[in-house]
């Protein structure tokens, strides 16, 4: 029930108590994979999870690598839905996901006084009707908004809710965006003003994130 090293035999290495659990005297090294699992009652374990700035930057999944978008301008926002930079990604979740959480987080500058913008969230080339947003700036102000919706995997598909039934290969996901009309203009990744100053239109990368739960 206990291991020793033989460089140092007063002191229990590794232990192992009645009940199973096992404790050790320093940190834990494996050379493989550890897997996790769903234990005492838990039932939802994280598979994967990243959040990164819009970069160009490429992340190792589980189903293959994932190139960001580089976003280096702001968009003047048009009075027709466009792809918002940064939030588009194609995703395929680990085998036995149930629950994939996307996150967009960007900044919106008023241009004029007030800013309407309306936005909508895409799955699969389809839109996500209960996740529609509209957001209000004052002219030259600015917010940080950050959106974040779960796709629920299993069970009957509902467009509304973005709930699918399976996902077993790379779906499209995407925010999409407009202004109300020419006269309540919205930028999008701009920042106006810093530290007492002009900053003459700043651009703020986004961040774009994704977890995947089983």
């Amino acid at each position: 029930d206990t291991l020793k090293h033989s460089g140092n035999s007063s002191t229990a290495n590794v232990t192992l108590a009645s009940s199973g659990a096992v404790t050790t005297a320093d940190d834990l090294t494996v050379g493989d994979n550890l897997i996790a699992t769903k234990q005492n009652g838990c039932q939802r374990i994280i598979l994967e999870q990243f959040y990164t700035p819009c970069d160009g930057s490429t992340i190792a999944t589980s189903q293959g690598n994932i190139t960001v978008q580089n976003v280096t301008s702001a968009i003047d926002m048009p009075e027709s839905m466009t792809d918002m930079t940064g939030s588009v990604i194609t995703y395929t979740p680990p085998t036995g996901a149930t629950q994939v959480i996307y996150e967009y987080q960007w900044s919106i500058c008023g241009h004029d006084n007030p800013c309407f913008s309306h936005f909508k969230l895409m799955l699969g080339g389809v839109e996500v009707t209960d996740a529609r947003k509209s957001e209000t700036v004052a002219a030259d102000n600015n917010i940080t908004v950050h959106y974040k919706w779960a796709f629920n995997i299993g069970g009957s598909a509902v467009a509304a809710t973005g709930r699918v039934a399976s996902w077993t290969s790379g779906k499209e996901i995407k925010w999409m965006g407009r202004d109300y009309s020419s006269s309540h203009d919205c930028f999008a990744h701009q920042m106006r003003f810093w530290e007492g100053a002009d900053v003459t239109d700043f651009v703020t990368k986004p961040c774009i994130g994704i977890t995947a739960i089983g």
